[in-house]
Order: C-alpha cells, then structure tokens, then sequence
C-alpha cells in the first residue's frame, strides 16, 4: 500500500522548497481552487494554491500532481512566460525548469477576476474579447516545440489500453474517423503558431467591472498543452465548449478571422471531435491511473466521448472532409 500523501499545505510548502528564494517560511497557504473533474475540468492536474509571504504580494503555485506527471509538456512553462510578458496571462514568477519541474509560481489574479463559465463565453461580447486575446497568442513568434491532438489521442489511446481502462467497444471507430480527419487536415494544410491548444472556459480569468467585461478583461492560464499547431484547433476547441449552433460558430469565426467560410466552419467542427475525443479518453483513462478519491475522471470522459460520437455521427461528417 502507498503512503498517504502529506495534506495540501504540506505539499505546496515541500514544492516551494525546490525553488531557490521561493522557501515558504511561515506563509499563509489558501487553496485557490478545488479539483472539479466534471463538468469544469478544473484543477484537477496541479494543486492550485494562493501563498501570501510577509511583506510580499500573493502569488499563485501550481504543484503538477506525480499522478499526472505524463500530461506535463516541455513548452508548458516557457509558454506561461511569454503569454505574461505579452500581457495575455498572469506573469510568470518562479519555476517551470530542471530544479522545479512541474511546479510554477505565477502572478496572482485576484478579485474581482475569476474564472470563465460557459455561460460568459456565450456573450457576444465577452466571446469577441477572448477570440481577440487568442488571435494575439496566436500572433506571437511560435515556439519551437509542437504539439499534435492526433498524437496525443494515440498516446492515450494506448495507455488506455495497457492499464485496461474501459475503453468503449467502439473505440477502433472512433480513432479511424480520427485518422479520417488526420488526413484531410495534413491534405488541406495549415500553419503552426504558439497555440495553448485548450478550449476549457475554466482556463480562462475574466474581470468584470460594471454590467459588463472590462476592457483588456481577459487573462489566459493553463499552458499544458502548449505547443506550435493549427491555430484553429484552439478556436475549435472554444466553440466545441462554448456553442451549440453554426450561426454562433460562424459568428464567433468572423469575429476571429473577419470572414466565415464553409472550409474554416468545417475545419473547426471537425477539431471539435478530435477535442472531444482527446479528452474522452484522458478521461478514462485518469480514472484508472488516478488514485486521488473523488474526482469523477469517469464521468467526464464518457460525456466527452459521447459529445465525439454525436459529431462523428452527423450527416454533415464526410461534407466537413471535403469542404477542407
């Protein structure tokens, strides 16, 4: 039997300590945010926590749990620094290289910022100002170090496996309309830019100030998955979250691009599946490789394989292929 992991304070204090000058000390620790697996998806790969030092402001850490140590790309931290210098997200403090690996210590946000629901994201405006915070990350010089949804979703794929997760019995489908999509993409071709490749609302801060958004009310965190790909695999991510009709995805489109066209409409339906399907399968995938008691791992993967099945399954599919 493992031993009980140390409790929450004892963890971010132990985390700090790997970061010359960072050392706890007699800190005050608050959890920042709970891990919620379903339906927010939110913190459920770090432990999130606000630490205020004497006569210093608080920050923010995130300690990467080992349980999710697989999850955590080599881009995620230099990402995090330049969306903070660019002003897109909180600035990036401490950590991030060899002597604090997986843990990061960024600027804190604090009230009245908070994290985006899905029900912001369906104001035209606030939708208008997170696409426009995108479109500059998007923008910026990329990376050099890519990432690939479709990799990854074999990654997973095989993982599932391996630790006989429950995989569904139409799991071979699934992946071969995932290769369908593969193909059409690398046919019709794409640029690759500095992407964070993650459509979650709960990754996005927003502040408010009266009865609407604030200008330059938009902060993007959780740089994960950061890597160079497809712009328009984020943006379909976002919709794949935020929208359930084309006029809103084509409005939401435009408002990106300055046009909607069928092939970009089609492009950004198609990216939702492979989302759906990425995370489909991380879901239960964690579920077996997560020992952590209470977070419904489960549950989100098979909402997020169901939402992958409805889309594959539209009679639109095989048009969304050729309109590439």
């Amino acid at each position: 039997m493992r031993p009980p992991e140390p409790d929450f304070a004892t963890r971010i204090t132990a985390a700090l300590a790997q970061l010359p000058g960072w050392e706890a000390g007699t800190a005050q620790i608050a959890l920042a945010a709970a891990p919620v697996a379903s339906p927010t998806h939110r913190a459920v790969a770090s432990d999130c926590a606000r630490v205020r030092r004497d006569g210093a402001d608080p920050v923010f850490v995130k300690r990467r749990h080992a349980d999710m140590a697989a999850d955590l790309r080599p881009a995620m931290a230099e990402a995090t620094r330049r969306a903070g210098a660019l002003g897109l997200g909180p600035a990036l403090l401490a950590g991030g290289g060899a002597e604090g690996d997986g843990v990061v210590v960024l600027a804190d946000l604090p009230e009245p910022w908070r994290y985006a629901r899905v029900g912001d994201l369906q104001d035209a405006d606030t939708m208008a100002q997170v696409l426009g915070a995108l479109r500059r990350l998007h923008g910026a010089e990329p990376l050099g170090q890519t990432f690939c949804p479709f990799e990854r979703i074999a990654a997973l794929a095989a993982e599932a496996r391996a630790c006989a997760a429950p995989v569904p019995d139409d799991i071979d489908a699934l992946l071969a309309d995932a290769a369908l999509i593969r193909g059409a993409i690398a046919a019709a071709g794409f640029d690759r830019r500095f992407s964070r490749n993650d459509g979650t609302a709960s990754n996005l801060m927003l502040r408010f100030e009266g009865s609407g958004l604030a200008p330059d009310g938009v902060r993007l965190v959780d740089f994960d998955l950061a890597g160079d790909f497809d712009p328009w695999f984020e943006v379909g991510a976002l919709l794949n979250e935020a929208t359930a009709f084309d006029p809103e995805r084509r409005q939401a489109i435009e408002i990106y691009a300055g046009r909607c066209t069928e092939a970009l409409l089609a492009r950004c339906r198609l990216y939702s599946a492979v989302d759906d399907l990425m995370w489909g399968l991380w879901g239960i995938t964690r579920a077996v490789t997560v020992r952590r008691p209470g977070i419904e791992f489960f549950k989100y993967g098979q909402w997020r394989l169901l939402h992958a099945r409805t889309t594959l399954a539209a009679r639109d599919f095989e048009l969304w292929l050729r309109q590439l």
